[in-house]
């Protein structure tokens, strides 16, 4: 089995943009929840391993997480596609200060908190996790696993 190292990155709009838009600055994002009525959910990450083998994604809504106080994490993510390739997963850095949605269909792990825990709240339609959840097993598809520098 092969390991694939991911480096961390700082996330800027720029560089987030293939995955979704970060809410660097004032402003707001239009989400496009399918048609289907928002939902809100508090959430929490332990820490654990930075390693995964699992992705997930949710082809007909937008997700938006935005950290609590000041969470920090670390997210990996891929472009929307069939499947994510091994060379266009990435791994950012979460300053828990700012907000991000997910581009429908963008590949991710859950955060990965770099304390103790982190706490966010996510916004998406309601039932996302019930009818609109994809989940890829990288291990079994490319027989690798990630693991990301910190």
């Amino acid at each position: 089995m092969h390991v694939v190292r991911l480096p961390v990155q700082e996330m800027t709009r720029e560089r987030f943009a293939p995955y979704g838009i970060l809410l660097d600055r004032r402003g707001t994002v239009e989400l496009d929840l399918g048609g289907g009525i928002p939902a809100m959910t508090g959430a929490t990450s332990e820490r654990r391993p930075l390693r995964f083998e699992f992705m997930a994604r949710h082809r007909h809504t937008m997700q938006v997480f935005s950290p609590l106080v000041e969470s920090r994490s670390i997210i990996c993510v891929a472009p929307p596609s069939a499947l994510p390739a091994p060379d266009e997963i990435a791994a950012f850095y979460v300053n828990g200060r700012l907000p991000y949605a997910y581009h429908k269909g963008t590949w991710h792990t859950p955060p990965f908190a770099l304390g103790e825990w982190s706490s966010y709240l996510v916004v998406d339609r309601s039932g996302t996790l019930d009818d609109d959840y994809e989940l890829v097993d990288l291990r079994a598809l490319y027989n690798c696993i990630f693991e990301i520098e910190e």
